[in-house]
């Protein structure tokens, strides 16, 4: 056992960087007793949450720095990449908890690469969409010279965590991943921005089971320098070399945004498939091959029985090796794939139908309440499209006009009747009726008031009254049992 006062040394150093306050360091060393070695005071420590595992194993080695980073308190490391170290972080003044990107010092060498580095990282905090992380600030420790950025920290994993478990994904949790990844694609690229490092590690997963694109903008870093592979522990194989050899063997330029949407295909075909589209290789000049492109075998129904042609039609088109085929922009593919989860939702070819059966388009942010109203409108006999973004909605019409809107406002916010109401405004200059409808919840019925309600423009608020909306769209429908007449529930309780 070692003495007391070794275990007292190990906690005065703990003071002295500032991972622990004085009554802290006392209520343990008085919970431990006389005869207690450092190992205990650590243990004690990390049980009772005053610090982590990672500063742990620090103070055991009594290093002197590396808990704090421009104000920021070190939790524990994320990741590790090419650029830099990823660490858990907590802001001492508001607690809040954040993720720090700390650029490796082999790049802080060259002035270039750090006027780059920030540069990019200040561009990255002009997008501001739910599927993209928010980059939140650059700085520069000034202690440690180390220059890094200040990220949304996502509760959750990422996609390559969760294929190495799961193998493969249902058609429906492959499709909502992929929407939502286009989705942050499409925003950025109106921002004037592409990715240029789609691969699974940096789709992060939230607990809510929302997918958030990561490193927007970071890539041109390593693309400056030869498309060099830089591996180190716990890094996944470079994508940037992939890109070189993709934008080589299809003779576009560097940056072209259909690059990216081919990489997205990548992971689509690998979250249905359980295998990578393309072989991992540390080898450059594999990579850089035209025939690793052209080698990639197709997936079809025997690897996803449950997925009708349309699906197999989109992933063709995404990776397509000849960039004129692929989809030109993110928006058009993000277009694309709410057609074919139309297509999902009815159960049959949206073609075949399109004559035939109405389709409702639901804006609704809650995944459960999605599932309750989509088989709601499935009964009633409609084609049913979602999303969780009411321009989307408006997009679409303007591309494709349906027949019912429904904005779930209960759930999107107030700020969602901007939208309804320029959407209002577009279906009133079209041919096409369009009915909607807008749903609110018991505390927004002020609300209504900003709506001019008509034969075609319905407010209903939750608990939405049985058959309410069946009589708002009654001009759509054939007659229905009466079977089919529910009472929908409030938000909370869906």
């Amino acid at each position: 056992m070692s003495s007391i006062s070794e275990v007292e040394e190990l906690g005065r150093f703990a003071l002295r960087v500032n991972l622990i306050s004085e009554p802290q360091l006392m209520e343990c060393l008085d919970e431990l007793g006389p005869v207690a070695d450092s190992q205990d005071l650590l243990q004690l420590l990390v049980r009772k949450q005053y610090i982590t595992t990672f500063q742990a194993s620090k103070l055991e080695r009594r290093d002197p720095d590396g808990y704090f980073l421009g104000g920021y308190k070190l939790l524990y490391k994320i990741a590790s990449g090419t650029f830099g170290r990823v660490y858990r972080a907590e802001d001492p003044r508001t607690g809040a908890v954040v993720a720090l990107k700390v650029l490796r010092r082999r790049w802080t060498e060259d002035n270039n690469k750090i006027v780059l580095f920030e540069r990019e990282g200040k561009f990255g905090m002009r997008l501001h969409h739910p599927n993209i992380v928010q980059i939140l600030g650059v700085h520069c420790d000034r202690t440690s010279n180390q220059f890094f950025i200040v990220m949304e920290f996502v509760e959750g994993t990422n996609l390559r965590s969760l294929l190495s478990v799961r193998k493969k994904l249902p058609l429906a949790e492959a499709m909502k991943i992929l929407e939502e990844s286009a989705a942050g694609l499409a925003d950025a690229f109106a921002h004037g921005m592409t990715h240029r490092d789609i691969k699974p590690s940096n789709i992060l997963l939230s607990t809510q089971g929302v997918a958030k694109l990561v490193d927007f903008g970071l890539t041109e870093l390593t693309s400056k320098v030869g498309y060099s592979v830089i591996e180190d522990e716990n890094i996944n194989v470079d994508r940037t070399v992939d890109y070189a050899g993709l934008e080589r063997a299809t003779n576009v330029p560097v940056g072209d945004p259909r690059s990216d949407i081919f990489f997205l295909g990548c992971v689509f075909y690998e979250m249905l498939s359980g295998r990578p589209a393309l072989p991992p290789t540390k080898d450059r000049r594999v990579r850089m091959q035209k025939q690793r492109f052209e080698q990639i075998k197709p997936l079809t129904q025997e690897d996803v029985p449950d997925a009708p042609p349309a699906v197999f039609q989109l992933l063709d088109r995404m990776m397509s090796l000849d960039p004129q085929r692929r989809f030109q922009n993110p928006q058009q593919l993000l277009d694309a794939i709410h057609a074919v989860q139309a297509e999902l939702a009815a159960g049959t070819s949206a073609t075949a139908n399109s004559n035939s059966q109405p389709a409702v388009f639901v804006v609704e942010k809650r995944e459960k309440l999605q599932e309750v109203l989509r088989e709601k409108f499935k009964q009633l006999g409609f084609r049913v499209l979602l999303s969780i973004d009411p321009k989307r909605a408006l997009q679409s019409f303007r591309q494709k006009p349906f027949d019912a809107l429904v904005l779930n406002v209960a759930t999107l916010g107030e700020n969602a009747l901007d939208v309804f109401d320029e959407f209002r405004r577009e279906a009133n200059r079209g041919s096409t009726r369009c009915i909607c409808i807008a749903l609110l919840a018991q505390d927004q019925e002020w609300l209504r008031s900003r709506v001019r309600e008509g034969d075609d423009t319905v407010v209903l608020t939750f608990p939405l009254k049985k058959g309410s909306l069946e009589r708002a769209l009654a001009p759509l429908l054939p007659p229905q049992p009466a079977s089919v007449e529910a009472e929908v529930e409030t938000p909370q309780e869906a």
